[in-house]
């Protein structure tokens, strides 16, 4: 005899999860939008003959790479990655914390760019406490192992 609610009940977990994942892809895109932008002024900068300091270049293209990967995986995870939502767990707060350390840093980066660093760090934030919620993880339940079932 087969399970006939199996089906529904993996689809809407599914779009419970979609539903949930829905504000953090929102923030990780406006994250990586930020930093590309950022990448973009550079650019336009050096087109313009302005000196950018090789700090400035380091930083904000590892911030746009971090941005990348964490709209990655959050996407994997979104569609139903266990491992890639235990990966944003981990990883989107390291990210914060990092972005808090680089911006306190007296004289590190010109002003400029710690504003955008701190507003790169203010879209990655409510994204980090939303995945590390209670209620997402209901959303990944652990697989049964066949020795138990």
């Amino acid at each position: 005899m087969t399970n006939t609610n199996a089906p529904q009940v993996s689809t809407g977990i599914a779009a419970l999860r979609r539903a949930a994942f829905r504000p953090v892809l929102l923030l990780l895109t406006g994250f990586l939008v930020v930093s590309a932008a950022m990448i973009a002024v550079l650019v336009a900068m050096v087109v313009n003959h302005a000196s950018v300091d090789t700090t400035i270049w380091i930083r904000c293209s590892l911030v746009l790479a971090s941005a990348v990967v964490l709209l990655l995986i959050a996407a994997s995870a979104a569609r139903g990655s266990r491992a890639a939502w235990i990966r944003l767990r981990i990883i989107s707060p390291i990210v914060v914390v990092a972005v808090i350390v680089i911006v306190s840093i007296p004289g590190f980066l010109p002003d400029w760019v710690r504003l955008e660093q701190a507003v790169c760090g203010l879209l990655v934030l409510p994204a980090a406490i939303i995945v590390n919620l209670p209620r997402m993880g209901r959303l990944f339940p652990k697989a049964v192992s066949s020795a138990t079932a």
